[in-house]
């Protein structure tokens, strides 16, 4: 025997690890590579410490990232860590109160969250041991009772530790509710969900899916039948189950790890998974929830309960014993049979029409093997099942029939319980939940759909009537059973249409198929997504339908209809990009998923839906209606050449206040039409439609910038692919666009000119905090309100003015100085002499500043007054009216106005804004008018846009076009541009403070529209438009008289102010015209 004799009072022993050695045998035994092992006993406390004490010490004083604590095992047993770091180490220290012996088994996370990895040798600890080549097991140590463990990972540490406990002398293994423990060591900043809850979420799917345990289809879908009863019709929740559902349906994700499953064990899976998800969307109120809910049935097979399943394991051994093939190894069909038996997928679908298809073509393998890969299940696929598939089919001629009836009858078998969107299973399934005309419909949809020819829209509009009968019974339906059942027959009819129109409709489809075609998809849209927008674009559709005629001016109504649903579409693909793309990446990394399925993957869904078609068919009849127009493939707005280096952005906005040193052509998606041009940029391409008296069309006609729409797709997609190259735009004497690659930016193109605008000092001197229309001059307020009083008495009557009262340069810098504003002007100096320094900081402050400013005793009395004199309605509160003062003067310090100034030289102190106060007039039509056509120069032509209500839609952030319209000056000849697409109209009264500063009116600049005017009440009335009865578009006539006296008014204008070109904007109410403002056109 041997004797070891170890000091009781050393408490940093817990074990004796040992193996024996047999010299006679030169053999060594270490307990079948386990070590034996004798625990020591050690003097235990009467209480339980909690494990969190172990680590307050630890971490006193030290930079902690992560520390958390979790409740395990028996009562008041518990797991605490902290991470920190120690100088440029990261550190990780566990405890716990769980008494004897404990080892952590563990392993890293180096690419994603809650992976299992080997970790490196420089990480473990003394004593650690590796286990199976797949994790590390370190023992804990004991000190002042608790198990402690300190980990060391130096400057370059995993992402954290994914592990579980292990007690030796029981064999008791500790985990997080059946799964592993995580602590996070290196926090992402970056690519992380929405939420912790969500992030959570994910972690448990990543867990799972990329553990070492056994998986399949039916361990996936039951899990996302656990977590769907957490999330619920929660979107965002929905949103990600979907993702991971659709990176399975892909086969991005295993859907077989070491686990044989039996047919009706998925079946079942299936079955209870979908009938959850039907009733999520029966309880549901939130139709984005729905939408989502319908996506992922689109992945998920109905399953079943009974023999579903099961027929699939039946059938196939009844056919190889019908026609007496044997069940050996070394046949296609007996490893086929036993794939079948050991876990069977939607690739059995595939498989079954691929060996239908080698069957037909007489045993051609290349048939079979072909329609695998079509399929998505390839050779190697094939060959690495569990129960793989090597042999090739044999092929049997006096079976060949007989084969055929047998599979074809399999082939519904297997769809039965995988396929999601087969029409033919799904009708099966529904029939008897429909009318039998409703059976015989889609039974004759059926029989044409391979070859519809011309009767493609009577099919598609068969298929819609169909869907409506179908989604009224699902909306009156609450047996979830029958609505699951009419659920799929709905996705699968869906399915259908976009095949047929995807498999017949193409570029040269005659516009007497492809009208009728945007009705019927734009009413299947209305079944899943039905709003207000799509319901008044489907409404004035099928007015223009019923009215066509073959000329310009339907032309132009069409394609205003179909701006206008484009723009709701791209607003609904912008939704599913929010909703589902970052989740797609995130997940996708975690699964290490294919990088195209993951870069692609929303865009993937999108064209899998009538969204894609829609999208499709607007395209191919957009080009007809632009050449019937004569519109062209361009939109020039700002009509100057430019060269420069592209670069693709998302958004104008996206880039505001960069500069580039480089002359920089920017291709981009989306103009919201109030931005600043950034320094540096000489042309801007956008495929989004920009109202041509824009904030940024006038800033680029100011700045030479070429800017113009482009519609062509094909043109837009080529530019983007050219980022990083040098381009040369050019206007051709038609006005057409030519783009050309050029080499390199010659040495005087390579830096942009810097622009200085010259400003005149006006004189601030303090006179008045009010003044009225007749006291208007130069010299105390800006061009707004001069020009206005300067032309008012030389229009004739008909063109009438609103009340109107100014407050001059100087009032702003006597409220400043003012005793009460003393500390605020402190602060606000401070903040103006230190904006250039970091101007996304500081303007919200010096915006705040001003907002917090004390109105002077005598300021508001004063102007109540004088607004009363002068016929204007004056505001109950005087703290509304002096709010609205304020926010205009706030205004010179918003982003827009301060990036324009600096990208100009213009010194921030030379602004003044002076207030114009009108009384609102409440507008049925509000117009702006250049007397000089803007585009081509032309002085015997102007250029106006008219929308419905308040001009705020026009001049404002506010999506789509206003009607636009040029007149001939000499014959008052009115040619229409665009008809309106607008969605929303402001209506209302009460008072407008506009901005009126001393650098609107200047040569070579447009000043314009970069300081507020802010309307109180501030919440105008939003009218929804339905342009379906709106006389500006139904009533030729009466639009005429209109625009032709808009019209007029810009010709009286410009005649009153010595035949400059102006700049106007105005209003028509109850019948009468209204000047609000001109200013000299730039």
């Amino acid at each position: 025997y041997l004797s070891i004799k170890i000091d009781a009072n050393n408490k940093d022993y817990r074990f004796l690890n040992f193996v024996l050695f047999f010299p006679d045998e030169n053999r060594w035994d270490n307990n079948r590579g386990k070590n034996y092992i004798i625990r020591l006993p050690i003097e235990t406390t009467t209480h339980k410490i909690s494990a969190v004490e172990g680590i307050k010490e630890e971490i006193k004083d030290r930079e902690v990232i992560h520390e958390s604590v979790e409740t395990i095992g028996k009562e008041g047993e518990e797991v605490a860590w902290a991470v920190y770091k120690d100088g440029d180490h990261y550190k990780v220290t566990i405890t716990s109160n769980i008494e004897g012996g404990l080892i952590l088994h563990w392993g890293v996370s180096k690419n994603v969250k809650r992976e299992w990895l080997l970790p490196d040798k420089s990480y473990l600890p003394e004593g650690s041991e590796i286990f199976e080549n797949s994790a590390a097991r370190t023992p804990f140590i004991v000190e002042d009772g608790l198990n402690t463990l300190r980990l060391d990972f130096g400057k370059n540490p995993p992402l954290g530790i994914s592990f579980v406990l292990f007690q030796p002398e029981s064999g008791r293994w500790l985990k997080k509710h059946g799964g592993n423990f995580y602590i996070p060591i290196v926090l992402e900043q970056e690519g992380q969900l929405e939420t912790p809850t969500l992030s959570s979420l994910a972690d448990e799917i990543i867990s799972a899916e990329m553990g070492k345990s056994s998986w399949t289809l039916m361990h996936r879908f039951n899990l996302c039948y656990d977590l769907l009863k957490r999330v619920w019709d929660d979107r965002e929740g929905l949103a990600l189950l979907f993702v991971w559902l659709r990176f399975s349906a892909i086969r991005q994700l295993d859907w077989q790890r070491r686990y044989n499953t039996k047919p009706r064990e998925l079946s079942h899976a299936q079955d209870r998974l979908t009938l959850l998800l039907t009733e999520i969307y029966k309880k549901s109120k939130n139709l984005v929830s729905k939408r989502l809910i319908r996506l992922m049935l689109s992945t998920v097979g109905r399953g079943g309960e009974g023999g579903v399943g099961q027929r699939i394991r039946d059938e196939i051994l009844n056919i190889m014993h019908r026609h007496k093939i044997k069940e050996v190894a070394g046949h296609f069909m007996e490893e086929w049979h036993q794939k079948l038996h050991n876990n069977t997928t939607p690739d059995d679908i595939v498989i079954c029409e691929a060996y239908l298809a080698f069957l037909r073509s007489d045993g051609d393998l290349d048939v079979f093997y072909k329609t695998c890969e079509a399929g998505g299940v390839s050779k190697e696929r094939l060959r690495s099942y569990e129960r793989p598939i090597v042999t090739d089919p044999d092929f049997v001629p006096h079976l060949k029939e007989a084969l055929i009836k047998d599979f074809e009858n399999y082939l519904k078998i297997l769809k039965a319980v995988h396929a999601a969107n087969d029409l033919e299973i799904a009708l099966e399934r529904a029939k008897d939940f429909l009318e039998g005309k409703t059976v015989e419909s889609i039974n004759e949809l059926l029989k044409h759909s391979k070859d519809p020819g011309s009767k493609i829209v009577e099919l598609l509009q068969r298929l819609t009537d169909i869907r409506e009968e179908i989604n009224r019974i699902i909306e009156e339906e609450h047996d979830i059973y029958k609505v699951r059942d009419l659920l799929y027959l709905d996705l699968a009819l869906e399915d259908h249409l976009r095949l047929l129109i995807e498999r017949n409709i193409d570029p040269h489809t005659d516009e007497d198929v492809l009208i009728p075609l945007i009705s019927i998809v734009l009413k299947n849209l209305r079944f899943s997504k039905d709003n207000k927008e799509l319901s008044a674009c489907y409404s004035q559709w099928e007015a223009l339908r019923s009215k066509r005629t073959y000329d310009k001016d339907w032309a132009l109504k069409a394609k205003s209809v179909l701006d206008r649903l484009s723009r709701e579409i791209g607003e609904f693909i912008d939704l599913y990009h929010i909703l589902i793309q970052k989740k797609a990446e995130y997940l996708g990394k975690a699964f290490h998923a294919d990088p195209w399925t993951i870069e692609l993957f929303t865009e993937e869904v999108i064209r899998g839906r009538p969204l894609f078609v829609m999208s499709m068919l607007i395209r191919y009849l957009e080009a007809k209606l632009r050449k019937r127009a004569h519109l062209g493939d361009w939109q020039v707005i700002s009509p100057n050449s430019a060269i420069g280096e592209i670069v693709v952005v998302n958004s104008l906005k996206s880039i505001q206040g960069k500069s580039f040193e480089r002359p920089t052509i920017v291709i981009t998606d989306k103009v919201f039409g109030d931005e600043e041009p950034p320094r540096g940029v000489t042309g801007i391409i956008t495929h989004s439609a920009v109202d041509i008296l824009s904030h940024i069309a006038v800033r680029t006609r100011n700045y030479h910038i070429f800017f113009a729409t482009c519609y062509e797709s094909d043109i837009i997609n080529t530019l983007k692919s050219m980022e990083g190259k040098v381009v040369r735009i050019n206007i051709d004497g038609s006005g057409g666009v030519n783009i050309e690659e050029v080499e390199e930016l010659s040495t005087s193109e390579k830096q942009p000119a810097l622009t200085t605008i010259h400003i005149e000092d006006v004189d601030a001197t303090f006179t008045s905090y009010v003044i009225p229309f007749r006291m208007f001059n130069k010299k105390v307020v800006g061009g707004k309100s001069y020009n206005l009083k300067r032309i008012r008495d030389k229009l004739p009557d008909w063109i009438k003015t609103p009340p109107s009262v100014a407050m001059p340069f100087g009032v702003f810098q006597r409220v400043l100085d003012d005793e009460k504003n003393r500390d605020i002007a402190v602060l606000y100096n401070r903040l103006v002499s230190e904006v250039d320094k970091d101007y996304k900081k500081i303007l919200p402050e010096l915006k705040k500043t001003v907002l917090s400013l004390r109105p002077p005793e005598d300021l508001l009395p004063t102007l109540y007054k004088v607004m009363e004199e002068e016929g204007l309605p004056t505001l109950r509160e005087e703290e509304d009216l002096w709010m609205c003062i304020k926010r205009v003067w706030a205004s010179k310090w918003n982003e827009r106005a301060y990036l324009s100034r600096r990208a100009n030289n213009i010194p921030h102190e030379a602004i003044k804004i002076a207030i114009l106060i009108q009384q609102l007039v409440e507008a049925d039509y509000a117009f702006v008018i250049h007397t000089i056509n803007p585009f081509t120069k032309d002085k015997n032509e102007l250029y106006g846009e008219v929308v419905l209500g308040l001009g705020e839609t026009l001049v404002g952030n506010y999506p789509g076009r206003a009607l636009s319209f040029i007149c001939n000056k000499n014959t008052m000849e009115i040619e229409i541009v665009s008809y309106p697409d607008k969605s929303v109209a402001l209506y209302g009264s009460g008072l407008i403070f506009r901005s009126d500063s001393s650098g609107e009116d200047l040569e070579k600049y447009a000043g314009a529209g970069l300081y507020d005017s802010i309307l109180f009440p501030p919440n105008k009335g939003e009218v929804f438009i339905d342009y379906t009865n709106e006389p500006l578009i139904t009533d030729e006539r009466f639009r005429t008289e209109l625009l032709r006296n808009i019209a007029k008014i810009g010709i009286e204008v410009e005649k009153a102010c010595d035949y400059i070109a102006q700049d106007i904007e105005g209003a028509y109410s109850k019948g009468e015209y209204y000047l609000l403002q001109s200013r000299n056109q730039v």
